[in-house]
This record gives C-alpha cells, sequence and structure tokens, in this order.
C-alpha cells in the first residue's frame, strides 16, 4: 500500500509541474533573452519563431498577454511573443 501511495504522489506532482510548462515562441533570441531564457532554440522559424528554451519569466497565460504576446492554452500552452 505504501509504494502505490508514493507512485500516486509522484504521478500528481509531475502533472502539476507540466500543467505549469509554458513553450514561449519570439521572433529573435535577443527577446528571449530579455525574459530570461538560457538558450534559444532554432527549430520552427518559419512557423513558431525561435524557442525560448529554459525561461523562468512567463508561466501563465496572463504573463504572456501581459508583455503583448498571444497564446494558446490546451494540452500544452503556448506564448508567441
Amino acid at each position: 500500500m505504501k509504494q502505490v501511495c508514493i507512485l500516486l504522489a509522484v504521478l500528481l506532482c509531475t502533472a502539476a509541474v507540466a500543467d505549469a510548462m509554458v513553450f514561449v515562441y519570439a521572433p529573435t533570441c535577443a527577446i528571449c533573452k530579455n525574459i530570461g531564457a538560457r538558450y534559444c532554440g532554432y527549430g520552427y522559424l518559419s512557423r513558431k519563431g525561435v524557442s525560448c528554451d529554459d525561461q523562468t519569466t512567463i508561466n501563465s497565460c496572463e504573463d504572456c498577454t501581459r508583455r503583448l504576446g498571444r497564446c494558446t492554452d490546451g494540452f500544452i500552452t503556448e506564448c508567441f511573443l
């Protein structure tokens, strides 16, 4: 029973962290750096822009719109600056 409780706790914590993750995209790497991104990814330049990897500023759609971004909130939360 103890293992089941621990497993359940780990699953609930993992789900909470996954819900809090926001993927942020910007037109340039400089904008990513301005919001605290450690790295810039260039995987989707033509579609989404530069990915702002490990950014710490935008944690919700409200944070995104405060920075004049466009947010999509679904299974994955994405912010387009």
